[in-house]
């Protein structure tokens, strides 16, 4: 009954990512080591999974991200990765590190954009953002 009822809801999980594109997925560079992160930027949501043996995923909705920073030292900037931290008004965390990814200007430029578009699409303002007339 259990792995009926796991199947049931991993099949639920993949009809969502169904109906929204993938922008972006990677792992976080680990000078060779194994990473057991996982990293999916869709127009919708930024999915985060973690663990071996139990999973942990964290999702951030993009019309919620308020920030997005980029921090990357000489060494990184020579192999192309950063951190990317997300400031959102997420209350499970809003503050997330994305840690040492690949091509993290590019990324943090993607994740940029989408998020306003998500923002525009759910029509998701600030307080400030509001024009009154």
């Amino acid at each position: 009954m259990y792995n009926k009822m796991e199947r049931s809801s991993k099949f639920m999980g993949e009809m969502a990512l169904l109906n929204e594109s993938v922008l972006w997925e990677g792992k976080p560079f680990n000078f060779g080591f194994p990473s057991f992160t996982h990293y999916k930027i869709t127009e919708r949501r930024i999915i985060v999974e973690k663990g071996i043996f139990t999973k942990r995923r964290e999702e951030i909705q993009l019309y919620r991200i308020r920030d997005i920073t980029l921090k990357r030292n000489l060494l990184e900037r020579m192999l192309k990765i950063g951190d990317i931290t997300v400031l959102s008004t997420d209350t499970t965390a809003p503050s997330y590190l994305l840690r040492n990814v690949r091509d993290s200007v590019r990324v943090s430029d993607l994740l940029g954009q989408a998020a306003e578009s998500a923002r525009l699409k759910y029509r998701a303002q600030e307080l400030t953002e509001i024009q009154i007339q």
